[in-house]
């Protein structure tokens, strides 16, 4: 057995040399591991950083070498000998002779026609070959391209052997049009490796052998193009991550590296490389590693100065202690403290907890008075409180109020002790008293009431009434009980049956109007299309009469009387176009309303494009801003954000620098879609008749029209609930502005309206 002194359960002076000598070696250890951790994530942070630098010169080098013999092969199809198309094969093949002789790094330059043969190749080497299989063939065609490592294939008779094997080589090619623009075939050349690999290692010369940084170049297909000689051809053992920065991975078999993936610069012609740096992660935190060494060290140290130090207070604060413990224990066996008997001279914190444990006495048994006065106080509410309250023990009525005892109808409380939750509560209720004990269940001591249950009880005259009834945890003697508070709603039961009657009646009456409304909907809508079908065939037998009289008869007519007749075809035609302006009035609006997200940006982008299409010599700048939505039904809304643009694109006919504005306006707390224009505008003072049907502002012959497509527009945006603003100056353009209410977007559908 350890003497007392060393035994941290007996003696003070064992426990603080534990205590403060353990939190004194925690402490170092936590020290070192927080220092080591932070200044990990520091290297990591800027040594990442200078990887990445690092990776990014290398990836820009690389591909910009490889562009720059590209834009080399580019110029070369662009030459005019190429391009006419007519080219002479001696002569194209000393074009390309003097390219590779100029360009060393080229083992071969071919022009390949566009059904894959080669026509004219360096040395005539593989001449009149099929080479449509070829990787680089089919994206050549497109753009320029530069491809990964592959052997010389075909290529190594001329070109000899490496160490036995064919050398590997790297696909390049650019596509070839004549003076037309018509494709004539393939500018395709082989570049050798070894030239991107020596390259490669006078960067790497750069970096410090001592910091251990190895870099991996990948082709566009994720394969290795440059580093160790095992991994050439073939995917990096760890999958590249270039939109990470820089970090810790584990690679396979390896260990743990420092990381960083970066890609070459995109665009035509890119390369398409991924650089990746890495280092060794026991090189980049080998300082992190020896401050966290110097820390233990020094943690060590100072805990055990903090084990001697902790003796010494020991021995200063246990006697005081140990005659506090003794006054103490008076106390606990109904003695009179002795607090006093500390010497006078002492004023430090054990005087201190003298002092306050005395005071502690005596304000406990100021508070147990207080305690018992209060305990009947509550017995006196509780009593004769307004509402009715009972306590329960183990789901067991204990106690109750007179109010509790009246909406019972119990003559004392023998009536209704022992009953439980299922007891009181009607037996229709019975899944609601379920509830109820599921609700007590989740209660915290002293915490807040649960939530309101309305529910019915079961009275002892075997009658009901309906309740409003709230539950909060009580801490008793006996064990945890429940209070349980009871509001009377008998009265608001039978206001609020009175009130769902009457809403009831009020839908009913909402339901065979809107019916009446629909039904009046479909009248006006069978109207308009029976009068525009009744009115077609009169117009076709007037203008097709007045036709066939003009090219049976014209020639024997008087001139006058020729000119009356074409007014008379002019005539029917208007009207025929005025009678299909009101059938499409009439169609914008009919069916159900389908409300949901539409992208208003992209309407008036397809609208702006169909009228570009329809007028291709006209030069209008339109600008659209992106991402304008709105709820709406997308059919209405397309046809009103074609009209306005569609008015927009013919009213500014007569502008060489003709603009459209399409953009959104906030004000007053809404937003407004507006299609603005540097067009001929209009008069304000006429403002009143834009949306009038068939009705308008310009002459026929400045500007065409039937008048009904900002009638449209106004009928689609009222359809919507929302509001409609014009805003025009003579010559100086005008604003069509609308705003639509925000909607629900559940696919509700809304009946058609007027």
């Amino acid at each position: 057995m350890l003497p007392r002194w060393l035994d941290p359960r007996r003696s003070l002076r064992a426990r603080f040399a534990l205590i403060l000598g353990g939190s004194g070696l925690a402490l170092a250890l936590l020290t070192a591991a927080v220092v080591g951790h932070v200044q990990r994530g520091q290297l990591v942070e800027q040594q990442g950083q200078s990887m990445r630098r690092e990776a990014l010169l290398l990836a820009r080098t690389l591909d910009g070498a490889l562009r720059q013999r590209l834009e080399q092969l580019q110029a070369t199809a662009d030459h005019p000998l190429l391009a006419s198309g007519l080219f002479e094969a001696g002569d194209a093949r000393l074009l390309l002779e003097g390219l590779r002789a100029q360009q060393s790094a080229l083992a071969w330059v071919a022009i390949v026609s566009t059904d894959g043969r080669v026509q004219v190749a360096t040395n005539a080497l593989l001449e009149g070959a099929d080479l449509r299989g070829e990787p680089w063939f089919e994206p050549a065609t497109q753009a320029p391209w530069i491809g990964g490592r592959r052997p010389a294939g075909a290529l190594a008779a001329s070109l000899g052997l490496d160490d036995g094997e064919p050398p590997p080589l790297i696909d390049l090619g650019v596509p070839m049009t004549d003076m037309t623009g018509r494709p004539i075939g393939v500018l395709a050349a082989r570049l050798h490796w070894d030239w991107l690999r020596d390259l490669h290692r006078s960067l790497q010369r750069g970096m410090s052998a001592e910091t251990g940084i190895e870099s991996i170049v990948l082709d566009r297909e994720q394969r290795v193009l440059l580093g160790p000689a095992a991994w050439l051809d073939r995917p990096a053992p760890l999958p590249p991550d270039p939109d990470n920065p820089p970090h810790i991975a584990a690679w396979p078999g390896e260990g743990e590296y420092l990381s960083d993936w970066e890609r070459s610069p995109g665009g035509p012609g890119s390369s398409g490389l991924t650089v990746l740096l890495r280092q060794p992660a026991a090189l980049a935190f080998r300082p992190a590693d020896e401050m966290s060494r110097r820390l233990l060290v020094l943690g060590s140290t100072g805990a055990l100065a903090f084990m001697l130090l902790s003796v010494w207070l020991a021995s200063r604060v246990a006697r005081p202690i140990g005659d506090l413990s003794a006054a103490a224990l008076r106390v606990v066996h109904e003695q009179p403290p002795r607090f006093a008997a500390m010497p006078a001279r002492r004023q430090d914190e054990v005087a201190d907890l003298a002092h306050a444990l005395r005071r502690l006495h005596d304000e406990l048994s100021r508070r147990l008075a207080e305690q018992q006065l209060a305990t009947a106080r509550y017995e006196t509410l509780f009593r004769d409180a307004p509402v009715a309250i009972y306590v329960a023990l183990d789901d067991r009525l204990q106690i109750a109020n007179q109010a509790c005892l009246r909406l019972f109808g119990a003559a004392s409380i023998a009536e209704l002790r022992g009953r439980s939750t299922a007891e009181l509560f009607a037996a229709d209720d019975a899944e609601l008293a379920r509830r109820r004990l599921e609700q007590q269940a989740a209660l915290a001591a002293g915490g807040a009431p649960g939530p309101a249950l309305e529910h019915r009880i079961r009275r002892l005259d075997g009658g009901q009434a309906d309740v409003e009834s709230t539950v909060m945890l009580l801490a008793l003697a006996d064990g945890q009980g429940v209070q349980v508070v009871l509001h009377d709603i008998t009265e608001q039961r039978q206001a609020q049956a009175a009130l769902r009657e009457l809403n009831a009646q009020l839908e009913a009456r909402v339901a065979a109007r809107t019916a009446e409304l629909q039904a009046a909907n479909a009248e006006l809508d069978a109207f308009a299309y029976a009068v525009s079908h009744d009115l077609r065939a009169p117009l076709r037998a007037m203008t097709g009469f007045s036709q066939a009289l003009i090219e049976d008869h014209g020639d024997k007519l008087e001139p006058e009387a020729r000119g009356y007749l074409d007014q008379v075809v002019l005539a029917g035609q208007r009207m025929g176009d005025l009678v299909e302006g009101l059938l499409t009035l009439s169609r914008t609006l009919r069916g159900a309303l389908s409300v949901a997200p539409v992208d208003l940006s992209a309407l008036a982008a397809q609208a702006a494009a169909d009228l570009r299409r329809a007028e291709p010599a006209r030069q209008v700048e339109v600008e659209i801003e992106p991402g304008l939505v709105f709820d709406g039904d997308r059919r209405m809304l397309a046809a009103l954000v074609g009209n306005l643009v569609g008015n927009a694109w013919k009213y500014s006919a007569g502008r060489a620098d003709a603009r459209i504005h399409v953009h959104a306006l906030s004000r007053d707390g809404e937003r407004w879609f507006c299609v603005e224009d540097n067009g001929a505008g209009f008069d304000m003072a006429h403002a009143g008749r834009l949306f009038k049907a068939f009705a308008r502002l310009h002459r026929q012959d400045e500007f065409p029209g039937l008048g009904i497509g900002l009638a449209t527009v106004q009928r689609i945006v009222n359809r919507h609930g929302g509001r409609i603003e014009a805003e025009g100056h003579p010559g100086r353009g005008a604003c069509f502005r609308f705003t639509l209410p925000p909607r629900p977007q559940a696919g509700q559908n809304e009946g058609a309206t007027a």
